[in-house]
C-alpha cells in the first residue's frame, strides 16, 4: 500500500543528503575518533540483516488503530525522547528504569497515560506543566528530576502550540502536510527548538536531526502495522545519532577513541553539547553505520535499531559507560 498523501514527483533527499555529508565531513577530519576501516567488512557480515523483532513492541509502546491517536503518541514520545545525560543522576536519586533504558521508561509511562486517560490533544500539550511531567514519568524529587521535567514540559508545549496553531489542532494534518515525505516531517519538526539538532564543526554547520528522524521512522513503522504507511522515502533515513550506537561501535572496536577521551568517559565526565569530542562521536558513528549498511546491503535505520537494542539488551555494553552529554537532542 502506498502512503495516503503520496506526492511521487517530490525530491525528498535533500535533508538526508545534508546529514550524510555532515557525517562524512566529520569522519574525514576527526581528531579524537577514528573509524577502523579494516574491520568494517568482517563486522558488517557478522550483523543480522533485519532489525530486532521487538522494535516498536506493544509492551513498551501504545498500540491503536486510530491514526490520530497513534500520531499523537509518537510525536509526543519523540518530543521527550531525550535525557540520556541525566540518567545516572536520576537513577541515583531513585528513578527506576524500564528495560535498562530511559527511552523504554518514557515510552512505557506515556503508553500507560494514553491507555488510562486517552490520547493527548495539542491543546492539552500546550498547558502541561513540569510537575505533571514529574508525576507522569515518575521522575525523582531531585535537581535532575526537576530539570528534566521542566525540559519535557517545554518540549511538549512547543509541539502542542505548533499543531494547535498551524495544523488546526490535528496531528494527522501535520502528517498530511508532509505529502508522503519523511523529509517533510523531519524539516517541520526541526523548526521546533527541541528538535533543531544541528552542529557546527570546523567552520561548517549541518543538521543531525536525531529525534525528528526517529519520529518519522516510528510513525511510519507503527502506521504500517495497521495498514497505513505514511512515507515513500522512509528508506532515506540515516542513523539516529545519540550516545548508544556509538557506544556499541566503540565497544566492538569499530570506533577508536583518543586515550584522553576514553579516560574522560570512563571517569563519568560530561562532554559538552557541541564540543569537538561529542560531535565526532555522534557523526563518526553515523558515517560508520552508512558504510556498514552499504556493505551489508541494508538500510542504515535497520542497523541503528539492531545496534541500539544491543546497547540495552546485551550485558557486555554495561561493562563500561557511554558518553554523557546533557542535551535536549538525545
Amino acid at each position: 500500500m502506498q502512503p495516503p498523501f503520496l506526492e511521487p514527483s517530490a525530491d525528498s533527499g535533500d535533508v538526508f543528503d545534508e546529514i550524510r555529508e555532515g557525517f562524512r565531513f566529520v569522519a574525514d577530519h576527526a581528531r579524537l575518533v577514528r573509524l577502523r576501516e579494516d574491520l568494517l567488512m568482517e563486522y558488517a557480515l557478522s550483523l543480522q540483516p533485519h532489525p530486532p523483532a521487538n522494535t516498536l513492541d506493544d509492551e513498551h509502546h501504545y498500540s491503536t488503530k486510530d491514526a490520530e491517536a497513534l500520531a499523537a503518541y509518537y510525536l509526543s514520545l519523540d518530543a521527550v525522547n531525550f535525557g540520556s545525560g541525566y540518567t545516572a543522576d536520576l537513577v541515583a536519586a531513585g528513578w527506576a528504569l524500564t528495560g535498562n533504558s530511559i527511552y523504554f521508561t518514557v515510552s512505557t509511562a506515556l503508553k500507560d497515560e494514553f491507555a488510562a486517560r486517552g490520547p493527548w490533544t495539542p491543546e492539552a500539550l500546550r498547558t502541561l506543566r513540569p510537575e505533571e511531567m514529574r508525576t507522569l514519568f515518575h521522575l525523582p524529587d531531585a535537581p535532575a528530576g526537576h530539570e528534566v521535567a521542566a525540559l519535557f514540559a517545554q518540549a511538549l508545549n512547543e509541539l502542542g502550540a505548533v499543531v494547535a496553531g498551524e495544523y488546526n489542532g490535528r496531528f494527522m494534518n501535520l502528517i498530511a502536510a508532509c505529502r508522503g515525505r519523511a523529509s517533510g516531517l523531519v524539516m517541520r519538526l526541526a523548526a521546533l527548538p527541541g528538535f533543531a539538532d544541528t552542529v557546527r564543526y570546523r567552520g561548517r554547520t549541518f543538521p543531525v536531526y536525531k529525534r525528528a528522524q526517529h519520529a518519522a521512522a516510528s510513525l511510519h513503522g507503527a502506521s504500517s502495522r495497521i495498514g497505513q504507511p505514511l512515507f515513500f522515502d522512509i528508506d532515506r533515513l540515516t542513523m539516529f545519532a545519540d550516545n548508544a550506537v556509538p557506544h556499541v561501535l566503540h565497544t566492538d572496536g569499530i570506533l577508536e577513541y583518543d586515550a584522553s577521551l576514553v579516560a574522560q568517559i570512563a571517569a563519568g565526565g560530561f562532554l559538552d553539547a557541541g564540543s569537538e569530542a561529542e560531535i565526532e562521536i555522534r557523526c563518526c558513528a553515523g558515517h560508520a553505520v552508512e558504510r556498514l549498511a552499504a556493505i551489508k546491503g541494508v538500510k542504515p535505520v535497520y542497523l541503528d535499531y539492531l545496534l541500539w537494542h544491543r546497547s540495552v539488551e546485551d550485558a557486555r555494553y554495561e561493562a563500561r559507560p557511554a558518553h554523557n552529554t546533557r542535551t535536549r537532542y538525545y
